[in-house]
């Protein structure tokens, strides 16, 4: 596992004891929210009250569906629940319920991984774990991303800033991409890996990334066993999540305004 994200930046994980019936349950209810009416769905919209949700890339499309539509929401069963009720009303029980089973399942899921990573660098094993929290459902700024691809595929990994490979999709499994959190928090040893997802213009594709970040006030910072004043010397100043999101959202601002 640390071997492959010290060359890669991401891995196939396999045999990981996630209850596939929870999974292909969710999956099930996600088409279902994915083929409602477009105002159904965006019924479940960004509001003041429900900062994520239902959005797609031209809802003025017609009614042909967009060609990408997104659903995200954090690992907050409140805010589940709030948009399965505006777009499902008094049916949401079940739908709600699949969600948040996910969610639960991805979080175990993560803390194992992080667990097994720290203890492959050397590390104690909680050392990851317990400055992290699930944020729910391009390089990514969080430390971790479990991402379950449907058979038709799509996502791209670029390998030595030179050549774009696809991750063929696997039964029963999931990839785990390194984020770039992770990647300072281990002073390079990890890699995030830089990614884009390919659109098939045959078939619609499903995807579900499990976002997981440090907690908003923990400090990032390399353990002294992964620096060497010669061979390994620090790259990465210490910071937390919430200096990081600040950067990325000052730099995203400037080139706004560039664009402009």
């Amino acid at each position: 596992m640390v071997k492959a994200s010290e060359n890669w930046g991401y891995f196939k994980l396999v045999d990981h004891g996630v209850s596939s019936e929870i999974v292909e349950n969710y999956i099930t209810r996600l088409h279902k929210i994915f083929n409602l009416p477009m105002e159904q769905k965006l019924k479940g919209g960004k509001t003041s009250s429900l900062p994520l949700g239902y959005y797609a890339s031209n809802p003025e499309y017609g009614e042909n569906l967009p060609w990408a539509e997104v659903l995200q929401l954090l690992q907050w069963p409140e805010m589940v629940v709030e948009f399965v009720k505006k777009v499902y009303g008094d049916q949401y029980h079940t739908f709600s319920n699949a969600m948040i089973d996910y969610m639960k399942e991805m979080d175990k899921l993560g803390m194992v991984i992080f667990m097994m990573l720290a203890h492959g660098l050397g590390l104690e094993d909680d050392f990851f774990f317990k400055k992290i929290v699930g944020i729910g459902i391009h390089s990514d700024p969080q430390t971790l991303t479990i991402l379950h691809q449907d058979q038709v595929g799509g996502l791209q990994v670029l390998k030595d800033d030179k050549q774009w490979i696809g991750v063929r999709p696997l039964p029963n499994s999931f990839v785990i991409n390194i984020g770039d959190t992770l990647e300072a928090w281990t002073n390079g040893r990890l890699k995030s890996v830089i990614h884009r997802a390919v659109v098939n213009k045959e078939k619609q594709r499903l995807s579900i990334a499990y976002f997981m970040s440090p907690t908003s006030n923990a400090i990032i910072e390399c353990p002294p066993q992964l620096i060497h004043p010669i061979y390994n010397p620090r790259k990465y100043v210490p910071f937390t999540w919430t200096q990081l999101r600040g950067l990325l959202l000052r730099i995203l601002t400037v080139l706004c305004n560039h664009e402009k």
